[in-house]
């Protein structure tokens, strides 16, 4: 028996399980069977089976091509939060890591970069932007901010690969921290024409502060990666809270 018919469910709640499975079993690009086909399948209304898959299509496991049908998504990329680099973590999915320099200058810092900096107002800084893909995709938009006594020269440096490694190999600085914020974001019309998405896709800013080893500030840089591509996950420890807890006296 096919794998779809062997329990039929009887609502919308069974139907997008049922379809979460069948997804689960199937290659991205897959086609769906069909409204109808389903519908027959699981002897189940029509208009059942349509809402179950605008809940999926919605939270993006599944794309609709208009006059093709419906589609298995591309699954997002899941990234650990750590001091990896965007490059190192392409080339363990199997992707090929790119970058295209939208632009390069040199500047002074204004108040807010020279806070993000630790340095005061007017200080030289580089500034540059990048779009960051996957084997030819857009994934990210990147725009960097770095203090120019501690990279001399770095516009005469290939910006198209890990910049970590960059910074490590010419000018033997090592990331040993960062500071990390993650918020929701609605690009500007120009960065979503950049990474190809329509104008209601929401997006990951991550905005972050790199230090070297012994704690002083390399740069600052802002992110913007597409939030129908992209997860960011994070481990918590329930240290505090257990220390805490044994401190306690018994109840």
């Amino acid at each position: 028996m096919d794998t779809i018919t062997r329990s039929l469910p009887r609502n919308r709640s069974a139907v997008r399980t049922q379809l979460q499975g069948l997804i689960s079993q199937m290659r991205v690009g897959d086609r769906l069977p069909s409204e109808r086909e389903l519908s027959e399948q699981w002897n189940i209304a029509r208009m059942t089976v349509r809402r179950a898959l605008d809940e999926l299509f919605k939270e993006g496991a599944i794309e609709r091509r208009h006059g093709s049908g419906t589609f298995v998504a591309p699954r997002p990329f899941v990234r650990a939060l750590g001091l990896t680099s965007f490059s190192e973590d392409m080339r363990e999915r199997g992707l090929v890591p790119g970058s295209k320099l939208l632009s390069f200058s040199t500047g002074v810092a204004d108040s807010k970069i020279a806070k993000r900096l630790q340095v005061p107002i007017g200080t030289q800084v580089y500034k540059f932007t990048r779009l960051r893909l996957a084997s030819g995709e857009p994934l990210a938009l990147e725009t960097v901010w770095v203090k120019q006594e501690l990279v001399p020269g770095l516009s005469e440096y290939d910006l198209g690969g890990s910049l970590y490694k960059a910074l490590a190999d010419k000018y033997r600085i090592a990331v040993g921290a960062a500071t990390v914020t993650i918020g929701p974001i609605v690009p500007e019309p120009k960065v979503q024409s950049l990474l190809g998405i329509g104008s209601t896709q929401g997006c990951l800013l991550v905005e972050m502060v790199s230090s070297d080893v012994r704690g002083g500030v390399i740069m600052y840089a802002r992110c913007t990666y597409r939030g129908d591509k992209y997860q960011l996950t994070a481990e918590v420890s329930g240290a505090a809270f257990a220390r805490e807890s044994l401190r306690r006296p018994p109840a």
